[in-house]
């Protein structure tokens, strides 16, 4: 099964997305290592001497990785899972990234 950029899983025979509320465990196990793993992405601690020799302009690496988030969507399904009813117990690792999104600012 393949799945939408919101990450409802699609029968490859069927159009319709499967309801959130039908996710699999698994499914839940995934969301939450990503989840996860963006966190501790932005959780790394800049690198003061690349951060003097300004390698991208005054891109620094902190704002290159929020870029890349952006560019692939994921401040998108961010926004949806921190204004999504039904997606409440995503809310602390969203707010986790949130604010080390805004880290240095």
């Amino acid at each position: 099964p393949s799945r939408d950029p919101q990450g409802a899983v699609r029968d490859p025979d069927s159009s319709v997305p499967q309801d959130w509320e039908q996710r699999q465990e698994e499914d839940t196990l995934l969301i939450e290592r990503i989840l996860l793993l963006v966190r501790n992405v932005l959780h790394v601690p800049p690198d003061p001497t690349e951060e003097q020799q300004g390698v991208d302009g005054d891109a620094s690496v902190h704002d290159r990785v929020l870029w890349a988030l952006h560019i692939s969507g994921m401040d998108d399904l961010l926004k949806f899972l921190a204004s999504a009813q039904v997606e409440q117990q995503w809310a602390l690792h969203v707010l986790e990234i949130i604010s080390l999104m805004f880290r240095d600012q």
